[in-house]
């Protein structure tokens, strides 16, 4: 078994837990607007979690877009 196998499920478990009957912080944002984020390390860091966060945004809002800039 690797990290990928069951990726996708723990993913749609996790969301289901976390958002249950809805996510009360992201119903402050009105649903047509956009947003944009940088993250920025001052210092040497090691990044993880990628395929964790590509499968959560593909599961809640495949539109949008990450530019990884990291390996």
């Amino acid at each position: 078994m690797n990290f990928f196998d069951g990726l996708e499920a723990t993913v749609t478990t996790a969301l289901q837990e976390d958002l249950g009957s809805g996510d009360l912080t992201a119903s402050l944002v009105e649903p047509d607007k956009q947003a944009r984020a940088r993250v920025i390390t001052r210092q040497h860091a090691v990044i993880c979690g990628r395929p964790w966060a590509d499968e959560v945004i593909r599961q809640v809002d495949a539109t949008v877009k990450i530019d990884w800039r990291v390996e």
